[in-house]
């Protein structure tokens, strides 16, 4: 039987999310920590905090108010976090290079992929991001790149995202 070389070049390592109890798979060699975020239960995944831009993954997990549950609110929260990246790029413009709509998990998903400047550094990065609906919360995954990385990570990310098991709250 034939081995898959590409699918199988880097060994992966699934982290368990902490705070926001969804697991993940990442090539050996990243890091995970839990934020002390107090709005939000949020788990951090890097490979270097040295330098700015160093890929990362952070995930969320945004708990809706049982008036505003409607079955779109990961829709809303694309939306949302677009527009504020939109108003915050340096350069005002944000190139969408990606948006679908998928099922992650057996939950409905959005994913948008979108390049930008970044206003404190005025490097061009790429933001991988995530949106995923849950029972009374949303799933949000933020991983940011520097454009240049961006044919390394987004095969990373793409893979990260369709390994996310989440927690059935």
């Amino acid at each position: 039987m034939p081995i898959n070389i590409a699918n199988n070049a880097k060994p992966k390592l699934r982290f368990s999310g902490k705070r926001t109890g969804v697991s993940i798979t990442l090539p050996i060699g990243w890091h995970q920590e839990s934020s002390e975020d107090p709005n939000y239960a949020t788990d951090i995944y890097y490979q270097s905090l040295a330098e700015p831009y160093s890929p990362c993954v952070t995930v969320k997990i945004i708990e809706i108010p049982e008036a505003e549950y409607h079955q779109n609110n990961y829709q809303e929260l694309s939306e949302i976090l677009l527009a504020e990246q939109a108003q915050s790029s340096f350069s005002q413009t944000l190139e969408i290079l990606e948006q679908l709509i998928e099922n992650i998990d057996d939950h409905p998903t959005r994913i948008d992929i979108f390049k930008m400047i970044d206003e404190e550094t005025k490097m061009p990065v790429t933001q991988y991001q995530v949106t995923i609906q849950l029972p009374s919360s949303v799933c949000g995954i933020v991983a940011i790149m520097k454009t240049e990385d961006q044919d390394f990570y987004l095969p990373i990310f793409n893979e990260a995202v369709r390994s996310l098991r989440l927690p059935s709250n």
